[in-house]
């Protein structure tokens, strides 16, 4: 049996079967609530039972303890992502038929295409031995005299699979084979990776198809025995025990945790720094009752980031190295240029040149320092033109303001490098020019990442949302109306693409602007504050 169906409550652990059937008596007995029990299990519930079966306990009988289900405008653009690649799929078939259906209906429509043999039907819906699931593209093999299970994916194609993806489709596999259906062949089409748009797009090159047959039945007998646990979880009347996500990292925590868990305080030794690579450490902690970070015993193993972590939150004392936060400080050479990107992914490019998910620059701010205590001036730029390539006008901007010499600042140099990167590609005649750009980099953030400045308000994060009120308060974020990354993009989505009032894109372009421009404002005074120490 695998960890993910094991409950644990103090140093005792339990089989998610075995509490089914020897509930303690001191759970408490869920009161009788109006509800349809024989709700079938379906794709999406089988996928929280994988992420914490008393999630997915909660989720069918008592829902409204649930948190952060809500779904946010980033889940809802992979969510149009999945969508759109999903339309794309459908043209690798040259023939095929749409269950317009939802539910019992739908169920009812895909019977009508398979009596009128239908050779390809997409959203195929099918129901049995209380399971539901809805195949993106149900394909009939005339050579073979079987089902092909054609499961679509809004994501890259990878060489290690995500495994969520394999038992998604595994678990369609089974329902239909338990519905009587011969299913030969199970596929996994997914975004190339490889693909580079270039003038109109073909759904061949853009996806890629992977048989995953044989991982599905290898993972069949694993799968059932899951369903077969699930069902016997929904007929339990008793809430379940704390669950599994205890030992896990906060932003793997599932939406039943707090309800689960009310003594885990929202700042807790789930939050040490890294923690979840160290589960092992995280684990020890739990099992000797340290929850709180003020609670972590001095002689606990811990890394030394994750020692620092603590300490520095129990004693309520910063570290600050002003020796290495200076001797890094020596590397910057005049000019200063303090420069930040904000980017937009789609699933499906939508500007030549540009791979799927790639990160698209459509916006820079730039502050540049002449001196010490010299002349500070502000550049920026935002694509706001529907028919040109923000990429190459971005381009053109940035290189007439950035100079040929002194240190480029950035806040996450991964993330501005990449863009460095993807722009010599989109523009080889420009190449060295953004290459130059990634060898004059300093990585301000690194003086935190590295912990040669520490401070407890920061809650172990690194991020300049984080360091920005500890050490500038008078700097805040509260008061733009786009105050983070994901607003930005969203928002310059909208401008771009969805917005029909020119005074409410005239409004959205003046919000990203001061936006970008308080990040590298950001920059150039934290970095006054790390030079005055």
């Amino acid at each position: 049996m695998s960890d993910s169906l094991i409950f644990r409550v103090g140093n005792y652990r339990f089989n998610c079967v075995t509490w089914l059937k020897n509930t303690p008596p001191h759970v408490p007995i869920l009161q009788p609530r109006q509800m349809n029990t024989s709700s079938p299990i379906t794709k999406s519930d089988f996928l929280r039972y994988l992420e914490c079966p008393a999630y997915f306990w909660f989720f069918k009988k008592k829902p409204e303890v649930l948190e952060n289900i809500k779904l946010s405008d980033f889940q809802k653009e992979l969510i149009k992502n999945g969508q759109e690649v999903e339309l794309w799929a459908r043209k690798l078939f040259s023939h095929g038929i749409l269950v317009e259906s939802r539910e019992s209906e739908a169920i009812k429509e895909t019977k009508k295409y398979l009596e009128a043999e239908e050779k390809v039907i997409f959203q195929a819906t099918f129901e049995t031995e209380n399971l539901y699931a809805m195949v993106d593209i149900l394909q009939w093999d005339d050579s073979n005299k079987y089902w092909i299970i054609n499961e679509v994916k809004g994501t890259s194609s990878k060489d290690k699979k995500d495994k969520k993806h394999l038992y998604d489709a595994t678990f369609q596999y089974i329902l239909l084979k338990k519905a009587g259906y011969d299913v030969g062949q199970v596929n996994l089409i997914e975004l190339d990776k490889e693909f580079r748009k270039k003038g109109d797009i073909k759904a061949r090159k853009l996806l890629k198809t992977t048989d995953i047959t044989e991982t599905a039945k290898e993972l069949e007998e694993e799968i059932n025995l899951m369903i077969d646990d699930m069902k016997r979880i929904l007929q339990n009347k008793r809430e379940p025990l704390p669950c599994e996500c205890i030992y896990k990292s906060r932003s793997n925590h599932c939406p039943a945790f707090k309800y689960l868990h009310p003594d885990v305080p929202d700042y807790s030794v789930h939050d040490i720094i890294r923690i979840g690579s160290s589960l092992k450490r995280l684990e020890g902690l739990i099992e000797g009752g340290h929850i709180p970070i003020g609670e972590v015993p001095e002689d606990f193993k811990l890394t030394d980031p994750q020692r620092n972590h603590v300490n520095v939150e129990q004693s309520k004392n910063p570290i600050i190295d002003t020796i290495e936060i200076k001797k890094q400080l020596t590397e910057l050479v005049y000019p200063l240029y303090f420069l930040d990107y904000e980017t937009y992914p789609t699933a499906v490019p939508i500007y030549d040149g540009c791979r799927p998910y790639q990160q698209v620059p459509f916006q820079y701010s730039l502050h540049i320092l002449d001196k010490p205590n010299g002349k500070l001036t502000h550049h920026e730029y935002i694509h706001t033109d529907t028919e040109s390539h923000p990429m190459i006008a971005l381009a053109d901007s940035l290189m007439k303001v950035m100079g040929d010499n002194g240190s480029i600042i950035v806040w996450n140099k991964k993330f501005e490098g990449k863009c460095h990167e993807d722009l010599a590609d989109l523009l080889p005649q420009h190449a060295e020019i953004f290459h130059g750009y990634n060898q004059r980099i300093f990585d301000l953030m690194e003086i935190f990442s590295q912990q040669h400045y520490l401070h407890h308000e920061f809650k172990g994060s690194f991020s300049i949302k984080a360091v920005l009120p500890v050490l500038i308060p008078e700097l805040s974020y509260k008061d733009l109306n786009v105050r983070d990354g994901a607003m930005a993009m969203n928002g310059w989505k909208s401008m771009m693409f969805e917005m029909t009032e020119q005074k409410e894109k005239e409004q959205m372009e003046n919000d990203l602007l001061r936006y970008c421009e308080l990040d590298t404002l950001a920059m150039v005074k934290i970095l006054e504050v790390l030079q005055n120490l």
